[in-house]
């Protein structure tokens, strides 16, 4: 016990000695910290990183319930086409997975094609951000290996993901990919309460990107969620112009046999009357019951078009995200430690050297 009381007390004695030591070179240890204080206020401020702007969408996503599915499924086993592909169909566009939705590749090259006022002319909304973003001097930009990429001066036209040239393809994958790292899609108090939120180095470019993402998942998904039903509705509406042209052909008919009769002495000619009139009046119904049912399948495709409302809209001006001061502080503690460790490894060699001597 009085070896360890002895042993603390020495370590004690020691660390009260290393502050003493160290208190020898108070202002060596100032001039530090200062120095490291000075070197982060000039980094952060001759080369700071381009200031991000953060743009917000908040809406609201209604997706029809499972009338309409029931309704298409009975619609087409009446026609004998098969109604058990809609059951699970809406389980795809659901709301769990409506962030893989928004920030797929499909989406996102919608987005791209679609048109955009700027200024007095209209411009594809990825030549738009190619000019506007930062993109040019950072993924594109001139380094100390190579000069700025060709990608700069590309111009896209307006065309489909399937008639994309690898070079178009090569330069959309670098596009989606600066996109995707900052667009974010969050539930919010409940699975039909979204938020959209995106960030670049234009504010201009920051609002209108939110806004055509938007615009571009509703007509995503009104061109998946209601395709199987126009696709029922076009081979219905075939169906009612071939009855349509049946309809005609046997009005024609009739009127031409009503003209003969009179001066036709067979009397077979009042059969055939007859026979032509039954025949119109069936297709005359057929004719009435297709009109009904592509009347059906037209309020089908309202009934299940998704409904987006937005209940908090992009303002400008948009919000700044930048670099609190933290790093500042802590590049004035870096240096402090620095020196303290350096005064320390230059007392314990001293203190070797003092012992072998």
């Amino acid at each position: 016990m009085e070896e360890k009381q002895i042993s603390t007390k020495a370590f004690i004695l020691s660390i009260v000695d290393v502050f003493k030591y160290l208190g020898k070179y108070w202002q060596l240890l100032l001039i530090a910290l200062l120095l490291g204080t000075a070197f982060d206020l000039v980094k952060s401020f001759f080369f700071a990183p381009p200031k991000k702007y953060d743009a917000k969408i908040v809406f609201h996503l209604e997706l029809e319930g499972g009338g309409a599915t029931n309704q298409l499924g009975g619609l087409a086993s009446s026609f004998g086409l098969g109604g058990g592909g809609g059951a699970g169909g809406g389980d795809l566009f659901g709301a769990a997975n409506f962030e893989a939705i928004v920030t797929s590749g499909n989406v996102f090259q919608k987005a791209f094609m679609k048109e955009i006022m700027v200024g007095d002319k209209k411009e594809l909304f990825i030549n738009y951000f190619i000019d506007s973003s930062d993109i040019k001097t950072n993924e594109w930009g001139k380094t100390l290996f190579h000069g700025p990429s060709d990608y700069c001066k590309y111009r896209f036209t307006k065309k489909t993901a399937a008639e994309f040239t690898p070079y178009e393809n090569m330069i959309f994958a670098d596009v989606y990919t600066k996109l995707y790292e900052t667009t974010k899609i969050n539930p919010q108090d409940n699975s039909s309460l979204f938020e959209l939120s995106a960030q670049t180095s234009n504010e201009i470019l920051t609002k209108r990107w939110v806004e055509v993402l938007l615009e571009s998942t509703e007509e995503f998904y009104k061109e998946m969620k209601t395709k199987k039903t126009r696709q029922l509705l076009t081979i219905q509406e075939k169906r009612l112009d071939s009855l349509s042209y049946l309809i005609k052909t046997m009005d024609r008919k009739i009127a031409r046999i009503t003209f003969d009769n009179p001066n036709v002495v067979d009397p077979g000619g009042i059969l055939k009357q007859q026979q032509t009139n039954r025949d119109n009046t069936y297709i005359t119904n057929q004719y009435l019951t297709q009109m009904a049912n592509v009347e059906a399948l037209n309020r089908m495709i309202i009934e299940q078009t998704p409904i987006f409302t937005i209940l908090e809209p992009v303002r400008l001006p948009l919000g700044m995200i930048e670099k609190s001061g933290l790093n500042t502080r802590l590049g004035g503690v870096i240096a402090l430690l620095a020196v303290i460790f350096i005064l320390l490894i230059i007392r314990s060699i001293k203190d070797v050297l003092s012992d072998k001597a």
